[in-house]
């Protein structure tokens, strides 16, 4: 009925039937909005196919995660943190020099291992971030699935994957090497132990791992992949139950969105939202609010409440700005003609299965890559300078790299100039021929009761990764080649 309230993963009815027997899935991840919820709306999918589905991460995401993860259909299980916190971990870390996510997932795994010789599970779900999981099931010997919601070029990155772009064909041998990036140079130097978890993940995906992209070919570059590299597209609802459900749970903002449709002065509306992990600085606050201003446009503004106190003005009809707003429906809204955003994954390809265009603003992690990707294909401006993305402070803007003048110059381009939105309307298009939710399902199923071993990849040790050793031998040797060319024939000169 239109009336009736769904469920935020609820998934399209469909009749399923089963090509085995009902599986028990353990799903692990870690507490973070843009790494779990991509994860729940495939829980969704697998509950709805009769599945069991046990979600496991650090016993403080509770608050935050357990309705969500009731709502798919499956099983919250909190992991005992053996009394420490999120704060204290991220410090332990940093006493360490370590990536946050590899200290988590040390405390989180002996936990792991009790709860799942109890739930004995049929096949492991990971998130990307989680070392964890991919651990517990080679101790368990199962079937391992690794969901990746980010580009392809994150994972070869860190698994050392020869960039196919750039082969050519010379005397017979086929050559390629590996792009040099931000995510592989920290790899390679292991910064912040990168190159410890990318060897890890590795190891996974040499033995088989099943890895899911979700991403959409064509924002990536087509390359040929090893068959247990899947790329299932945006794992999403569908785009109209997600426009009636604006119209319906979200009044206010739904007619500000109708004013803005008949509003003379606007050219259309600006969406901005940078994420719940980066704080913004007050001057940047300032700058967006100014430069938004100057473009004449409306705006809707996920900002945190304590940052409202630095608006240069508090009360202006043409701004919407609230500590919370609907995202995936907003997208889908006609009025929206440009977005502002951090370049999380989640969110990027929310933002682009809607069709929009957007002014990058990255913080940190692969945010910083992603909004390069993004501008490579058309389909982005940046906000200014930004950041590399190598480091633990997750918003390192300094005053100046983003200024009101490059506000207003990037929203003003992106809006005024038809190809931002043509493009971002092909990549909406093909995100729709990768499978989705269900792909990603179904691949979980295949790995349950098929296992995993006949995907693993062929010479796969001898085709990836890299060793600094190695790099250190290739540069001797180019001295020693240097040193004699020198010698015999310097003395000619």
């Amino acid at each position: 009925m239109r009336g009736s309230q769904q469920p935020p993963f609820q998934t399209a009815a469909r009749t399923f039937a089963m090509e085995g027997p009902q599986l028990s899935i353990a799903v692990v991840c870690i507490q973070k909005s843009g790494h779990m919820l991509c994860l729940l709306r495939i829980c969704a999918e697998l509950c709805k196919r009769g599945h069991k589905v046990r979600v496991y991460t650090a016993e403080y995401g509770k608050d935050e995660f357990e309705k969500k993860v009731k709502q798919t259909g499956a099983e919250f299980v909190a992991l005992d943190m053996q009394g420490k916190t999120e704060e204290s971990i991220t410090q332990e870390a940093d006493k360490k020099g370590v990536f946050e996510n590899l200290e988590l997932s040390a405390v989180m795994l002996p936990a792991l291992r009790q709860e799942c010789a109890k739930s004995k599970p049929d096949v492991v779900l990971a998130d990307f971030a989680s070392a964890a999981g991919p651990v517990l099931a080679e101790e368990m010997d199962l079937p391992l699935l690794i969901n990746l919601p980010g580009p392809l070029s994150v994972l070869q990155a860190f698994i050392g994957m020869a960039d196919a772009s750039t082969g050519f064909n010379f005397l017979g041998l086929h050559l390629e090497r590996q792009r040099l990036s931000m995510p592989a140079f920290a790899r390679w130097t292991n910064v912040f132990s990168f190159g410890t978890w990318g060897a890890q993940l590795h190891h996974h995906v040499g033995r088989g791992a099943i890895v899911l992209v979700q991403t959409i070919w064509g924002l990536d570059q087509t390359l040929p992949i090893y068959p247990n590299v899947v790329v299932t597209g945006p794992v999403l609802p569908p785009a109209a139950n997600l426009r009636e459900k604006l119209a319906r749970e979200h009044v206010e903002l739904h007619q500000f969105l109708r004013a803005s449709d008949g509003s003379g002065s606007s050219v259309g509306v600006v969406y901005v939202t940078t994420g719940s992990m980066a704080k913004l600085h007050d001057w940047q606050v300032r700058v967006l609010f100014s430069g938004l201003k100057k473009t004449q446009c409306r705006v809707v503004w996920s900002l945190k409440e304590e940052l409202h106190q630095f608006l240069p003005v508090k009360d202006d009809p043409d701004f919407f700005i609230r500590k919370w707003t609907p995202q995936a429906e907003l997208l889908q809204d006609p009025a929206i003609k440009v977005v502002i955003t951090h370049c999380g994954w989640g969110g990027t390809l929310e933002t682009l299965t809607a069709g929009k265009p957007i002014v990058a603003i990255p913080f940190f992690a692969e945010q910083p890559v992603n909004a390069c990707l993004l501008k490579d294909r058309g389909v982005a401006e940046l906000i200014g300078r930004i950041p590399k993305g190598i480091g633990r402070e997750h918003n390192p803007y300094k005053e100046g790299w983003m200024t009101e003048e490059t506000v207003y110059s990037a929203v003003s381009k992106v809006m005024r100039s038809p190809s931002y939105t043509e493009e971002a309307r092909k990549l909406m298009k093909a995100s729709q021929a990768s499978g989705g939710v269900a792909a990603a399902a179904q691949q979980v199923e295949w790995a349950g009761w098929h296992g995993i071993h006949h995907l693993k990849p062929t010479n796969f040790q001898g085709s990836t990764g890299s060793s600094p050793f190695s790099g250190c031998l290739a540069g001797l040797a180019a001295v020693c080649a240097c040193s004699v060319m020198h010698l015999k024939f310097g003395c000619l000169m």
